[in-house]
């Protein structure tokens, strides 16, 4: 009892019916409002977007450019600043150097301007021993004449016998 009953006729996925009209008429339709009022303010704000993101790496590159011109300038100033050091610490180094050689200068001066008033102190000092020395030994030589004469001189006489008694003791002076 198997009747058999002719096949029915089924409609393909790709048959143009009514429904598949209204579907595509609605998917245009959808498609033009979209494009009229959604999708510009939705492209504005990607655009905007874009251009943020743009001008934040164009501000990141501007801004390592100064930071690299900031490093250059500190580098250059810690390099004038060693520079300025050094040649302090050499001024003062030939300063110290000048200041001792002076030092040593005005000690050898003052040295020997010791040295020298010690001299002119010592020939003074021998100079009153050889007047001191003169003064007695001429009252010795007054004396002795005195007794081998055996009577008084009178000054002129006794400042002559002086005079040649201190040249024979003295001769170079």
């Amino acid at each position: 009892m198997l009747a058999l009953t002719p096949p029915a006729v089924t409609s393909g996925l790709l048959d143009i019916n009514g429904t598949f009209v209204a579907e595509l008429i609605a998917f245009v339709i959808m498609l033009g409002i979209l494009g009229k009022y959604a999708y510009p303010p939705i492209m504005r704000a990607a655009e905007a977007r874009q251009k943020q993101i743009e001008e934040g790496v164009k501000a990141a590159q501007e801004a390592e450019k100064r930071l690299q011109a900031v490093q250059k300038e500190v580098e250059q100033t810690i390099a004038e600043a060693r520079s300025q050091a050094r040649e302090m610490i050499n001024r003062a180094h030939h300063e110290a150097a000048a200041e001792a050689e002076e030092v040593r200068n005005r000690g050898r001066l003052d040295a020997e301007a010791q040295v020298e008033k010690a001299r002119g102190d010592i020939q003074a000092e021998k100079d009153r021993a050889v007047q001191e020395l003169r003064a007695q030994v001429s009252a010795l030589v007054v004396d002795a004449a005195g007794k081998v004469l055996g009577a008084a001189i009178d000054e002129k006489t006794h400042a002559r016998l002086i005079e040649e008694s201190l040249r024979q003791v003295s001769p170079g002076s």
